[in-house]
């Protein structure tokens, strides 16, 4: 099934705790499993059926865009937003927004490394109702949640609350969300604190594998569960490199 609607990778960042592998090398090509992160998460959009994905870049940006192309390796069309100067989250997608063309799109952090299943989030997010919709995991077992979540799907912010959700990085958001916002460097959280104060911030339970790769740390383990857990899907990513 094709989805209507675009995507886009966050890349942009320096990716400062992993400076070891980040000072010569965009975030988005460190490794898990032999396999730049970003490859991961373009098959991963391309097997759901996406095929429009925007990226943004500024670290590294051109040897990024070199090293990605223009996605026809895994059958999506890649549009590129090159970021002069570092946007952050919101920055970046403010920008961008001339080449997200839809009512709604899903956005992807570039650093987490997933294997969930979305229908939830796709077929779940209702513009009418919502200005975002977030994917939610359980909590890492060394970490503190994010967000509580009411029975109909409402968030609050419940940072170390029992019983909060893991943000994945994954989410819709509404085009009429961004709409007002300077392109200029500011966090995504303004967009959801805007939202939560109308009421029009929710989020839903995403099943699957998922680890976040932002340290050296979490970078080791993200490698070893990946391999563990995801067998099938490596053996698929490999012999897809293989033909490239």
């Amino acid at each position: 099934m094709e989805i209507p609607f675009p995507a886009m990778i966050l890349a942009a960042g320096r990716g400062t705790r992993l400076a070891a592998w980040t000072e010569h090398t965009p975030k988005p090509l460190v490794p898990v499993a032999g396999t730049p992160v970003i490859f991961l998460t373009l098959q991963r959009l391309a097997w759901l059926g996406f095929r429009r994905v925007v990226i943004n870049a500024h670290h590294l940006g051109a040897q990024l865009r070199e090293q990605v192309g223009d996605g026809q390796r895994w059958g999506v069309q890649i549009q590129w937003s090159m970021e002069p100067q570092l946007l952050e989250t919101g920055g970046g997608v403010c920008q961008a927004l001339p080449l997200l063309d839809a009512p709604q799109f899903l956005v992807v952090n570039g650093d987490v490394v997933w294997d969930l299943d979305l229908r939830p989030l796709l077929e779940g997010f209702d513009p009418r109702r919502m200005d975002a919709l977030l994917g939610l995991v359980e909590n890492p077992a060394e970490g503190v949640g994010d967000f509580v979540r009411d029975g109909a799907g409402c968030l609050q912010r419940g940072r170390g609350v029992v019983g909060s959700w893991t943000y994945s990085g994954i989410q819709i958001l509404a085009r009429h969300a961004l709409q007002g916002y300077a392109i200029e460097p500011f966090s995504l959280n303004r967009v959801y604190d805007a939202a939560l104060a109308k009421g029009r911030l929710q989020g839903v339970p995403l099943r699957g594998f998922w680890a976040d790769m932002g340290t050296p740390e979490r970078l080791a383990q993200t490698e070893k569960h990946w391999r563990e857990h995801n067998p099938v899907v490596m053996q698929r990513i490999v012999a897809q490199n293989a033909l490239d």
